[in-house]
């Protein structure tokens, strides 16, 4: 590849080629090479705000883009995604450390979630965020620590009570056969009837305006 990027020296630019190259040639992702370079690009950016030598960005650097580039500003929902994306057990490189680097092929599957439009992949995404510990289903603790955010106020018992109505509500929502629990399956036949109920329990999603300025700053314009 020649140099893609006049702000790196031509030493920065073999770098680049280097170590990202292999990678890219044979990333399964449905972008284009174009996009999948300048993806690589920033991500190199990102790595090299690490030093010179770095490889890899880190978790903290992905929860900082999901934040003020995809606005997931929910603490609780950025850590989930961050630790989501970041699993990346082929990634065998000896300097990667699985509980503090996110690969360049993790942060393109990132982009491939984010921006994809096939319901079925949003919603396996966006369940697996709110099952944290991939049981398959949301029981009615994990249901109550996500509604928590939504309410908030000086009445505790204003605020209790809101915060255990939406719960009954979501639940005579998603419990179709009222075992107490929301399954994936449950959780995914109300959806595709009723997209907009998808990011029930908190936003993982920007709006499609936001993709569009996202789309326009790294160049994913196919």
């Amino acid at each position: 590849m020649k140099d893609l990027d006049l702000t790196l020296d031509y030493m920065e630019n073999a770098r680049f080629n280097y170590i990202y190259g292999p990678i890219i040639t044979h990333l399964d992702s449905p972008f284009t090479n174009t996009e999948l370079l300048c993806l690589s690009m920033i991500y190199h950016k990102f790595a090299l705000e690490n030093g010179p030598r770095a490889k890899f960005i880190t978790q903290m650097q992905l929860g900082g883009i999901l934040e003020h580039m995809f606005n997931v500003s929910d603490r609780e929902i950025n850590i989930a995604i961050v630790s989501r994306i970041s699993h990346d057990p082929e990634c065998v490189d000896p300097k990667f450390s699985s509980d503090r680097h996110v690969s360049l092929t993790s942060f393109i599957r990132m982009f491939s979630i984010y921006f994809s439009k096939d319901l079925e992949k949003r919603m396996a995404f966006v369940f697996g965020i709110y099952d944290e510990n991939d049981r398959g289903y949301l029981d009615r603790e994990q249901v109550v620590k996500l509604v928590k955010k939504f309410f908030h106020g000086e009445d505790e018992d204003e605020i209790h009570e809101l915060r255990a109505d939406m719960v009954e509500m979501l639940f005579s929502k998603f419990d179709i056969d009222k075992d107490m629990l929301i399954s994936m399956e449950e959780y995914t036949d109300v959806v595709r009837k009723q997209p907009m109920m998808m990011e029930f329990l908190g936003r993982i999603f920007p709006t499609q305006s936001q993709l569009e300025t996202v789309s326009h700053c790294v160049n994913l314009l196919s």
